[in-house]
């Protein structure tokens, strides 16, 4: 029996999984609860997920009208045996309060001081002899196992570049905003201490621009982990460094932007003063305007540089800046990009000049909340009913395509287009793709996801049952992080059951997200985590902490239900 970890909240979709390798389905479950009185339930069908060897599976819906209060549910197998899930609470806030003091504790962890920073205040750029040193003290370091510092890394692809460092700034203040309006309750304990570390990720940022007004990429030791290996650059696979640290929208320009301006309306400062973060944001953002072709290795922008410079512009007019022409420009880009197919069936963004359809492993969910924003600060503009409707259309879609095949655990699906080969629907990134060797568990897009369905659920013209089926999309995702998933792993460290170690060496941290659950080593029709045929050194890829999981995670759990 899989059932969330941490429990449910009180308006939470709630559902536990029946695990049946028979295949026959159930005699009967029950609901048993704090008083030991029973209920009975519903199994639904019994459902095989297409290629993977985990299961067959039967959802079991739970009652809407649940009390606070500790279940468990009873089943009789189809040959009569007995099974009975781990309890399970129920209560008001209840995966915010489970979580999200835990993950603010994480990111304080994780921020970079000692002798990292004492060399990092001197930082020195890759190939450059002048002598020209970087202030890139603060921020938080990358990884588990990776002390580097990233806005963004595989900065040499059209759209794999994860936002790092800017994207947990940003989301850290827009957390505290959607808290405020979603959990009220909890902004008396928690409202200080996401501005606390939202502004420290911003003074960070500040300081990492360089004289010209770009931002730099990130600092990296080639993962030898020697403070005089760390130098400023932008990495190419097997940690080859680069002196094309100039960072595009795409890249980590476009996040830190955002993010800087969204600091500027905190009410509070850091290192810096409000004014200076949006002075910083505003320069930033018109230097990338002028220049951002030029950063990029193919000189063609793509969805990710749409989607990161219409956050920023939209953030940098909420902030005040007069910005409202750039952001409609990227509005109507970025909305132009929706394409449906001929024949019906769910859409998807246009990635890039070659016609992909837009996937990601880190935040497939990033264009719905770039768009979204954007009509939320201007929403009598032209653009902004259009930006509204496909961010919504573009999220229902994700629904449809999720719902196609049998999928009790509502595990997302995406268009994508493996390297070498033809569009299909996937649960899981393709191995061969434009970084060469990069691909891992994606804890970090469900939660982008799952913010993107929380989001959209509060858009103006949602209706009734779409409204509800993008809340329970999001409560699916959130369950699968935190235990109910096919390997019965909470995600979180410290939190519910079968916490996984990266390594001795670098031991993961609580509060921190692992990278997560993948397609099979050989199989990519199949499912894994921590797969016994992976080569020795491969864990990083399931079982490794990294900052936008947790970032990521936060957010949607800020808006969740």
């Amino acid at each position: 029996m899989l059932a969330a970890h941490l429990g449910y909240g009180l308006g939470a979709s709630k559902a536990v999984l029946a695990v049946l390798p028979d295949g026959l389905p159930p005699r009967s479950c029950e609901l048993v609860g704090p008083e030991g009185g029973r209920r009975p339930l519903t199994a639904g069908p019994v459902e095989a997920v297409p290629g993977w060897h985990a299961g067959p599976f039967a959802r079991i819906a739970l009652p809407a009208d649940l009390a606070a209060g500790s279940y468990t549910v009873l089943l009789v197998d189809g040959t009569g045996r007995e099974a009975v899930s781990e309890p399970f609470g129920v209560s008001a806030d209840r995966l915010q309060r489970q979580t999200m003091s835990d993950v603010l504790a994480y990111f304080r962890a994780m921020r970079s001081s000692g002798e990292i920073d004492r060399k990092d205040r001197h930082a020195r750029l890759w190939g450059d002899e002048s002598g020209r040193e970087v202030d890139a003290r603060g921020g938080w370091l990358d990884a588990s196992g990776d002390p580097s510092k990233f806005l963004s890394h595989l900065t040499y692809t059209r759209t794999m570049s994860p936002q790092q460092i800017p994207l947990c700034a940003w989301a850290l203040a827009a957390a505290r905003d959607v808290l405020a309006e979603r959990h009220p309750a909890l902004v008396r304990s928690l409202g200080a201490r996401l501005r606390d570390e939202a502004l420290w990720g911003a003074d960070f940022l500040v300081r990492f621009r360089a004289p010209e007004g770009y931002f730099y990429t990130g600092i990296f030791d080639a993962l030898t982990k020697r403070l005089d290996e760390r130098v400023v650059t932008a990495p190419l696979a097997e940690c080859v460094r680069t002196d094309r640290y100039q960072a595009a929208y795409r890249q980590g320009g476009g996040l830190a932007i955002a993010a800087l301006a969204r600091a500027a309306t905190l009410g509070d400062r850091g290192d810096f003063t409000g004014p200076q973060y949006l002075e910083a944001a505003l320069a930033g953002f018109h230097h990338l305007e002028a220049y951002n072709l030029d950063y990029l290795d193919d000189g063609t922008e793509s969805v990710t540089d749409d989607y990161a410079a219409l956050l920023a512009a939209s953030e940098l007019v909420a902030a005040g800046a007069p910005v409202t022409a750039a952001a409609r420009r990227r509005a109507r880009r970025l909305t132009d990009r929706y394409v449906r197919p001929d024949g019906g069936g769910p859409g998807w963004f246009l990635a890039d000049v070659e016609g992909r359809p837009f996937f990601h492993a880190v935040e497939a969910g990033l264009p719905v909340l770039a768009l979204l924003r954007f009509a939320t600060v201007l929403p009598d503009a032209p653009e902004a009913g259009p930006a509204r409707d496909v961010a919504v259309e573009a999220m229902l879609d994700v629904l449809d395509r999720t719902a196609a095949v049998p999928n009790p655990f509502g595990c997302p699906r995406q268009r994508v287009r493996p390297a070498g080969g033809e569009d299909r629907d996937a649960f899981f990134f393709p191995h061969a793709n434009e970084t060469g060797y990069w691909w891992q568990g994606e804890n970090a897009t469900l939660a982008s996801l799952a913010a993107a369905a929380c989001w959209c659920a509060e858009a103006a013209g949602v209706t009734g049952a779409d409204r509800e089926r993008l809340l329970a999309f999001a409560d699916d995702q959130l369950a699968w992080i935190t235990g109910r998933n096919p390997f019965q792993v909470c995600m979180l460290q410290g939190r519910g059951r079968n916490n996984v170690d990266y390594e001795s060496d670098f031991p993961n941290l609580p509060g921190g997200i692992v990278n997560g659950i993948t397609s099979g080593w050989a199989d990519e029709e199949d499912i894994a985590f921590l797969p016994a045929d992976a080569p020795q050194g491969e864990s990083w890829r399931w079982a490794e902490q990294w900052i936008p999981h947790t970032g990521w995670f936060l957010l949607a759990v800020a808006s969740a239900r």
